[in-house]
Formats: structure tokens, sequence, C-alpha cells
């Protein structure tokens, strides 16, 4: 969903003026606090069989913020990666971080040596004063270096997508505009290079969104066959089978693997009444064996019950489009990913409504989605989940969990690993104050946090509060911006002058 304000309609965006694209140079000197090994607590939700005694893998978390920014206080939120997977060093990531330099195209920020550094770099058309774009996600080609970008547009009203590329992430030229039409959200993107066949080495491009000019079934996948071609050609997939009360819930995520199974889960809604917010919704799962390039794409799973595409993992799951937790709204997050070892594997999360809880669901299925194992893990007041399986099939599970009562209420996110989807490690990144700062605009947090591999390791992004505290990070944390550990304080550029607590995107790479 697009960024607004908090508790209230979203103001006008307002574009400004032209101008090249920028780089910001990060400061190498960062600021790290000390690890600590404090050992993890649980807060709520169901408990992780942990295994007695495991090693646990070493962490890397930066506040991605450069020093020469370090006077910035943005709400930061609803964070994206992307890591080269030929060149790992090289990684993308966006957040709603608008231009330093008030120009017309948004930043993304990159790192050249693996996350430890990051610099910003305005290549995204659209920016805006508050945001930057609005809804981003990035995704590197397998092989080419191209980084895809799926954005709603920060100078539109229309809920205008945009689907970009580039061949060089680093390169001040602005993106390169595939695909430009309005009154869509959410746009999601995936890319996977055909291995073998008459079509190796073709980047097949996945665009998960909620394509709102559909009346009905909204749930869409905008999809290339050969998205680095010189003219690829995007067509829009309607992937919902069932009938709705006029469109599917925002999230749509494609899910690929290397032998060319495409996967897909998204929220079906039943019923929505636009007055209280209340709506029922199917969390759908669909596959396609051939990636989507037959006559009738992401139609290989059906449902035995009532013999429609898409096997329904969960039926007349509640949500509320107008809850709230900790500052966060909520709607109905899902998550999916298959496995890269063995693409009948696939684990799929989502969350639901319970009284006034809001619960985060993890399943998986051995079968290629046709049936589904009881709940591998079920988490209270969870959400953003973020999945991942590594090339020696270990999962890693990401989350952000509110915790607390009252004025104690707090932020905190997770990461569990898995050899097995039974045993599970916990690893807490950071754990927040949840009433500061105060939210400018929903979403607080973000409608989603990422989590991704690359080989043996993961790599991962979220939001939260930036209070420069040790205790925050259990795992330690690096900040390239100008802090005081001892006085929790953050400061400017010339590090004399206090900034205001904001929230702020965080890297984190755990190694495999």
């Amino acid at each position: 969903m697009p960024p607004k304000k908090a508790n209230k309609k979203a103001g006008p965006y307002h574009a400004t003026d032209k101008r090249a694209a920028i780089k910001k140079d990060a400061n190498k000197s960062a600021l790290r606090s000390s690890k600590a090994g404090a050992k993890k607590k649980k807060a709520g939700g169901r408990k992780s069989k942990s295994v007695a005694k495991a090693a646990l893998p070493a962490v890397l978390l930066v506040n991605m913020i450069p020093r020469s920014l370090s006077g910035e206080s943005n709400q930061d939120s609803e964070p994206s990666i992307a890591v080269n997977p030929a060149n790992p060093m090289q990684i993308a990531a966006s957040a709603f971080t608008p231009d330093p330099l008030k120009g017309s195209f948004a930043p993304i920020y990159i790192s050249n040596d693996g996350g430890k550094t990051w610099t910003l770099n305005s290549i995204v058309p659209g920016n805006n004063s508050l945001t930057g774009t609005g809804d981003i996600t990035l995704n590197f080609s397998k092989t080419t270096n191209t980084l895809f970008a799926g954005i709603l547009r920060g100078d539109s009203r229309t809920l205008r997508l945009n689907i970009l590329r580039t061949k060089n992430f680093a390169d001040a030229n602005p993106m390169e505009i595939l695909v430009d039409r309005t009154n869509v959200d959410q746009p999601y993107v995936q890319v996977a290079t055909v291995a073998g066949g008459a079509d190796k080495g073709k980047d097949r491009v996945y665009v998960g969104n909620n394509d709102l000019s559909v009346n009905g079934g909204s749930a869409t996948i905008d999809q290339s066959l050969n998205g680095t071609g010189a003219n690829p050609n995007f067509k829009s997939i309607r992937i919902e089978s069932r009938t709705t009360p006029g469109q599917d819930g925002p999230p749509v995520r494609p899910s690929i693997h290397p032998d060319g199974t495409a996967y897909a889960i998204y929220h079906s809604w039943r019923s929505f009444n636009d007055q209280t917010g209340e709506g029922t919704a199917d969390i759908v799962v669909l596959r396609d064996d051939s990636g989507g390039a037959g006559p009738k794409p992401f139609t290989d799973l059906v449902d035995p019950m009532d013999g429609k595409a898409g096997v329904r993992v969960a039926q007349n799951t509640k949500f509320n489009f107008n809850g709230v937790l900790g500052q966060q709204r909520t709607g109905g997050d899902v998550a999916l990913v298959v496995d890269p070892t063995k693409s009948d594997i696939v684990y799929a999360a989502y969350n639901d409504d319970h009284g006034s809880l809001y619960m985060l669901h993890l399943l998986r299925s051995k079968d290629r989605g046709q049936t589904w194992s009881p709940e591998l893990r079920t988490i209270r007041n969870a959400l953003n989940p973020g999945l991942a399986i590594n090339n020696a099939g270990k999962v890693a599970f990401l989350y952000q969990q509110l915790t607390g009562s009252g004025a104690s209420q707090r932020w905190v996110t997770k990461v569990e690993l898995s050899t097995n989807g039974t045993n599970w490690n916990a690893l807490t990144l950071a754990s927040v104050p949840a009433d500061a700062p105060t939210a400018e605009f929903d979403p607080y947090l973000g409608d989603y946090a990422r989590l991704m591999s690359v080989g043996k390791d993961f790599y991962g992004i979220f939001s939260a509060n930036n209070t420069p505290k040790k205790a925050n990070f259990p795992n330690g944390v690096v900040y390239q911006r100008n802090a005081n550990w001892t006085t929790n304080t953050l400061f400017n550029v010339d590090n004399t002058k206090p900034v205001r607590v904001s929230i702020d995107p965080f890297f984190l790479k755990v190694t495999g």
C-alpha cells in the first residue's frame, strides 16, 4: 500500500526541480557498538525448539544512513534489498528516503563492499519530498548485473506503477522505464535466469502487484520472459480464479526456482467492509511448472476442494485495514520462498487477526504446494515476514514483533534459522521502543521487510528506531551516521548538534 499521513488521508506529493543524480560518500570510520553476547529471550508466541549448544552464525548489522547525512531524521520505512548473485559485494537497497537535494529522482542505497558501507544514488524517477518514491522493491539479474525495480512513483497521486532497470546500479544515469501505468499497488520484483533450453540466459522478470484497474480479481503478476532484451514485453497475468468483493489484498509475492518452477502467494479477499476495514481472505499459493511461459500461466496447482487454480493454504482468515499495532498499520502480510535445492519444498507465511492479536503463521509444503504441514511457527503480534533458503537448504525467517504493554512496548526484530523446519535458533537483531518516534505517515515500519540468500549467506533489511544504544542491538551494530553511544544521542554532520530519533533502514547479513 502506498504511504499516507499517519491517521489521516495522504497529503499532496510535491515534485521538485530536476538535477543530476547524486552520490553521497560514506565515512569509512563507522561507529560500532560492542557486540553483546546477551542471552535471547522470546517474547510471546509459541516457543521455538532450539538446538542445544548450537554455534550461532556471524551477524553483521549496519545502520545504512551515510555519515554525510547524519542530520537527517526522515521516517525511512518500508525497505527492500537486492544482492547481486554474480558479485555479492554489490548490494542495492531502498526505503522511503527522499532525495537529499530535493531533485526529481529518488535515491537507492548502494554498497560495493558487501553491505559494510552505504551511499545514495538518486536514479529512481518520481521523487517527492516526504518519502522519495512510493512502494519500491528491487532485484538483480542472476548473471548480467542488471538491477530491476518496481515502484509507485512518488510524484503521482494515481498509484503510478513503473517497472525499471539499470545495467549499472552505481551509475548516475536514471533507471530506464519499461512499464508505466496507473492504479496499481505494491509492486514486488523477482528475477530468474533461464538455465537451459532455447531461452538459456534470458532473464525472466516477475512483478507481483494489486492491479486496481481490474474489477474483481486484482491480484496480478506482470511478467517478461526476456527482461534484459532490447525492448522487453511485459504481460499482465490475472491470477485470481475465485470471486472477490471487488479486489484482492495488496501483497502478491512470487518466488522462482532455478529449474524454472514459479510459485506465488497472494491475499485472496472473500469479503470486505469499507466502513470498518474488516474483511476475510484466503491465503492462496499458485505454481507454474514452466516459469509462466505456457498459454495458461500459474494454473498448474489446483485446489482439490473447488477445482480452481491455486491451493488455499488457509481459508477465511480475518484482517482489518484499520488495525494498528504499535503505530504500524496491519492488513494481512504474506511471504513465500521455494527451496533452491529442491523445487518440491516451499515455505509460506501469513498474518491474520485473532481477536486483539495479530498472529503470524509459518507452514511448509513438501509436494509442490499441494498439501501443507501443521504450523511450524505461530508468533503473536508479529508482522513483516521475510523468508529465505540458502544453497544448503537452511531456512531463515525474519519478522518484527510487538512485545510488552503500554509505555514499555517494543518492536523486536528477529531472524530464526532452521535446517529442518522443526528446530529453530532465534537471533534478536533489534529491540527498540515502539512509541518513539511518533509516526509521520503510514506505514510506520513498512508494509514489508525483506530477506534473501546468495550461496550460503542470508541478507536482509528492516526499518526500526535508530536510538544509538548498545542494549537495543544484542548482536552488535555498525553506525555510519554520527552517534554517541554513551549518551545515546545522534548528532548532525558537525558531530555537535543533536538530531532527533527517527526510523532508519538496517542492513543484515547472517553467515549461513
